[in-house]
């Protein structure tokens, strides 16, 4: 019993929202799961997974906004994890790095974080090993091209090949739920830079009044071809009513839209018959 006592402790301590290798090579013996095949297909942690009823609209819920914050001192420290030191950066410098992305759900929902926040799957968070804690980072799918920028509040993944871990909510935006993982791009947002580009980003827009802020986002994307060729899609299918398409430029994307619209109840009639036609990943933004 003391020795359980003990083990939970250090696991508690060591956790953060990840599994302890010892831990989790014994359950997978347990489940007959075979490690590399984890890693392989990007399976999440045995009893973790998807709620089994999650929000609806999950594409709607807004991207993390970067902003200046204190530094963990707690999440500053070096640490250990699986035999492996880390040493974690403590400031917000350029970086970017290229791997698989992983997520985690409800196993760690409402759990504490390493900068002893509580994890909530559906907002845009997640866990890198050495970034500073709290930081901003913009996440690209190298597969589809979707982005999102999530705020990262944790630490891990700690498998092989994986360089961040999404929450759930992240994940789906992304698209790589039922995959389990994604070969991804990551790069630091600067919270300053940032502010600036959606300034200057709002100024370059048509300026909508008030009344005529909601758009229809079809599409986001790093690379310009791909936008160009989502307006030239959309562009040849006939719809009732003659569709404003643009191109916006925010923080390095390329955004694809269509509208402005005077209310979002508008905007979400207008988005329920394009989608008839065409099938989009789409939800409103309003500027």
């Amino acid at each position: 019993m003391k020795k359980s006592v003990i083990t939970f402790i250090i696991t508690f301590l060591l956790f953060g929202c990840k599994s302890i290798e010892p831990i989790y090579q014994e359950e997978l013996k347990k489940n007959n799961v075979d490690n590399a095949e984890v890693k392989k297909t990007g399976a999440y942690y045995l009893d973790d997974g998807p709620d089994e009823n999650p929000p609806k609209d999950l594409d709607k819920i807004p991207n993390a906004q970067p902003r200046y914050e204190a530094l963990s001192k707690r999440a500053s420290r070096p640490y250990v994890a699986f035999n492996k030191k880390y040493v974690p950066m403590k400031k917000i410098i350029p970086f970017k790095e290229e791997g698989y992305a992983s997520w985690y759900g409800k196993r760690y929902h409402g759990k504490k974080t390493s900068i002893g926040e509580v994890y909530d799957m559906y907002q845009m968070t997640g866990a890198h090993k050495t970034l500073p804690l709290p930081s901003y980072i913009r996440v690209t799918n190298l597969i589809n091209e979707r982005t999102v920028i999530i705020r990262l509040n944790d630490r891990g993944p700690f498998i092989d090949d994986r360089i961040v871990d999404l929450s759930y909510a992240a994940a789906h935006q992304l698209r790589i739920i039922e995959k389990g993982s994604e070969l991804v791009k990551i790069e630091m947002v600067n919270p300053s830079l940032a502010k600036k580009n959606l300034k200057e980003n709002h100024k370059v827009s048509s300026n909508p009044t008030p009344n005529e802020s909601f758009y229809i986002q079809a599409g986001a994307f790093s690379n310009e071809d791909n936008a160009f060729y989502l307006i030239d899609r959309i562009s040849k299918i006939k719809f009732k009513n003659i569709l404003n398409i643009k191109k916006l430029n925010k923080n390095s994307l390329h955004l694809v839209t269509i509208g402005p619209y005077s209310s979002e109840k508008i905007a979400k009639e207008a988005l329920k018959n394009i989608s008839k036609k065409i099938q989009l990943n789409s939800f409103i933004i309003s500027e």
